[in-house]
């Protein structure tokens, strides 16, 4: 009967390879400790399956020999060194790895080339090829005759274009214009640096003022343009423009892109994130070039007057929870503080808090008792 279940028991060895011996916990025990009674069972599958005699006598030898180094393997260090083994007896099948390995490794690097020559082009168009929108493009592109002047100076300079409309160029600032300005339909104007403008009222002509990649839009106002860089801002002084990404300038009149700015507002186009936004001046002024006198001396004046002066004066929105603050008045005298200043007088002597979203001011009030 133990015969049988011997029998049965040397079938699992009928194809085993010298990796499986290796790895066979009762073969690397036999062959540890020398076990006469074991060694006639692996003497018995030798018999039974004679083409395993080569592989289990090396299998056999392997093992001895990491069992005299001068250290002991750890099990992994084992599975480690068995599997090292096994690649290196099969010959055929890692030439055929290495050859695959060699030819994936081939494609991987010439599609990496491929990539790295398509973001370097990418990189050379942004960095070096012309823009488009550029004062120096847009100038030499232009099929009428142009006039620049240009202010190396520190200093500002005046210039009166040919239809009464004056510009301020500021240092190291330069404008383009038609020769034949005054007698174009549409007054167009290309500017590098800064410049303020006041432009002369024709509804029958609008002003436009090219900027890197931005157009600024109007009939009669004033405002000041400066770029920098990729970036360009348009503040309003006075007036009404419409603001819009030079690529929309075939739609202008009803693009769904262009910005509305009324005075104290200002607009900011990043050429590199082609981002256009709106917001309130960093310092808002008086809507009146020579405002008469205010009077900001407020003596328990209702907060909602006050929010109406600031309103009035300065033509920017203020949100604020009337209801919730119909009881609050304000003893304070103010004068020339600038308005962001005024502002904050108010809010902290009342206890509110405000914030500017797009280009509104919205107060945060608990209310007064």
């Amino acid at each position: 009967m133990k015969a049988v279940k011997w029998c049965f028991a040397m079938k699992e060895y009928k194809d085993y390879n010298l990796e499986d011996f290796l790895f066979d916990e009762k073969f690397q025990h036999w062959v540890r400790s020398g076990s006469p009674v074991q060694e006639t069972i692996w003497r018995d599958i030798t018999a039974a399956y004679p083409d395993k005699k080569a592989e289990l006598e090396q299998a056999r030898e392997l093992i001895l020999s990491w069992q005299n180094q001068p250290y002991s393997l750890s099990e992994y260090e084992l599975n480690q060194e068995i599997s090292r083994v096994m690649q290196s007896t099969e010959p055929s099948s890692e030439t055929v790895l290495r050859h695959s390995l060699t030819r994936w490794v081939w494609w991987k690097a010439a599609a990496a080339v491929v990539l790295l020559t398509g973001i370097g082009w990418l990189v050379w168009q942004k960095a070096f090829a012309p823009n488009r929108f550029s004062y120096q493009h847009l100038t030499e592109a232009s099929t009428l005759p142009l006039r620049e002047v240009s202010n190396p100076k520190a200093s500002l300079l005046p210039v009166t274009l040919p239809d009464g409309s004056r510009v301020t160029l500021s240092e190291n600032s330069r404008i383009s214009y038609s020769t034949r300005f005054d007698q174009e339909t549409v007054r167009e104007v290309f500017l590098t640096g800064e410049a303020f403008f006041e432009v002369t009222k024709n509804p029958k002509k609008p002003f436009l003022v090219y900027t890197n990649g931005l157009v600024t839009r109007v009939v009669g106002t004033s405002f000041t343009v400066r770029s920098a860089g990729t970036r360009v801002s348009v503040r309003v002084r006075s007036g009404q423009v419409a603001v819009y990404r030079m690529q929309e300038a075939n739609r202008a009149a009803g693009s769904d892109e262009q910005l509305l700015l009324t005075p104290n507002q200002q607009a900011t186009f990043s050429e590199k994130e082609n981002r256009l936004t709106r917001s309130v001046v960093e310092n808002p002024v008086p809507l009146q070039l020579e405002p008469k006198a205010v009077n900001f001396q407020f003596d328990n004046t209702p907060v909602s007057d006050v929010f109406a002066l600031l309103e009035k004066t300065y033509g920017l929105p203020i949100v604020y929870d009337k209801a919730g603050m119909q009881n609050c008045t304000l003893t304070v005298p103010l004068s020339n503080e600038p308005f962001f200043t005024k502002l904050d007088i108010v809010c902290r002597t009342i206890g509110a808090t405000y914030q500017v979203y797009d280009t509104q001011i919205v107060i945060t009030s608990p209310g007064c008792d």
